[in-house]
């Protein structure tokens, strides 16, 4: 005699259908995006170039200074003797000026020099976070993989939000990390072609609130070329729309409402990496419209962050609208 063999009923049965409607653990679900989000070619080959980009960005600082100011001192009394001579020959070209004013110091000054290394090589950072967001949100709506995303993860705004909060924190993570290579190479620097003079307490405190300040705008920006990627659902729409924003706004933002420059992206990024407010630095030095226009309103990085959060929200909210209401197909 035989006895059927009866499938089991209730919590332990298992299934394909039982799987499928049962969300996975947040643990899963973090490993695998995680993967997701590192796996497309161009974003492995950055983080394997950053490194050697930070190496030769250092380099190139290194090899352009040097400790001989003989030569420098020399060539500076050079070009005042042209000057006094061409002012002599037109009375009333020339001012009350010394050798002093044609003197550049060829020492790699670190207390100046860092400051305007680590704003540069963090806003380069922060565009390649731009495309990391942008590449990590809409990749997988071309290739139509996010079909299969939202059937294994039926909580969309659990999946939304854990691979956002994934994007910023690789983001962010990738330019703090970026800062700890690139700071310790200039202080090389510093020693063997420069100067460390004046590089106190203070000094290092304000790097360190740069580099944080740089590592939390990354992650940011990050997020929001994610949002603006899941808002479009279509990677070459969000790079079109990031990169008109980027070349063309800019350039009407100068143009027409001056007043706003400081608000577009570039002048966030200038104001969030400013290290002169913290320093007490002269606020009319300055090279550049954007930059002079953040150093005579002397916007403090508060407000650069609140103007991102201006940018972020709202497109941050629409994409989570639109993936946790609306149809995917």
């Amino acid at each position: 005699m035989t006895t059927a063999a009866v499938p089991p009923a209730g919590p332990a049965a298992t299934g394909p259908h039982a799987d499928r409607s049962r969300p996975r653990p947040l643990r899963r679900l973090v490993r695998s995006e995680l993967r997701r989000i590192l796996s497309p070619a161009p974003v492995r080959w950055a983080l394997y170039a950053l490194p050697l980009l930070v190496g030769a960005f250092a380099l190139a600082g290194y090899l352009g200074h040097d400790t001989d100011m003989a030569t420098a001192w020399r060539e500076a009394e050079a070009a005042y003797r042209q000057y006094t001579a061409e002012a002599a020959r037109r009375p009333g070209t020339g001012g009350p000026l010394s050798a002093q004013y044609f003197f550049d110091d060829p020492r790699y000054q670190l207390t100046k020099a860092s400051f305007v290394d680590l704003r540069t090589v963090l806003s380069g950072v922060a565009v390649a976070a731009l495309a990391f967001g942008l590449v990590s949100g809409g990749t997988d709506w071309s290739s139509r993989v996010i079909l299969n995303l939202v059937a294994a993860e039926p909580r969309r705004a659990r999946l939304f939000t854990t691979r956002g909060v994934l994007v910023a924190a690789v983001a962010g993570a990738t330019a703090l990390a970026t800062s700890a290579v690139l700071v310790p190479l200039l202080l090389v620097t510093a020693h063997l072609r420069g100067t460390t003079a004046d590089a106190d307490a203070h000094f290092w405190t304000a790097l360190v609130v740069i580099m944080l300040r740089g590592a939390a705008f990354v992650a940011l920006v990050a997020l929001l070329g994610y949002c603006l990627a899941m808002l479009t659902r279509s990677l070459t729409v969000a790079f079109g729309i990031a990169l008109a924003y980027l070349v063309l706004a800019e350039r009407l933002v100068r143009d027409y409402v001056s007043s706003l420059t400081e608000f577009h992206f570039s002048g966030i990024t200038f104001a969030v990496l400013n290290e002169r407010l913290l320093m007490l630095s002269d606020k009319t030095e300055c090279v550049g419209e954007i930059a002079c226009a953040a150093m005579r309103e002397g916007t403090p990085a508060t407000h650069a962050f609140l103007a991102l959060g201006l940018y972020l929200l709202p497109v941050a909210a629409a994409a989570l609208w639109r993936f946790t209401r609306t149809d995917i197909g």
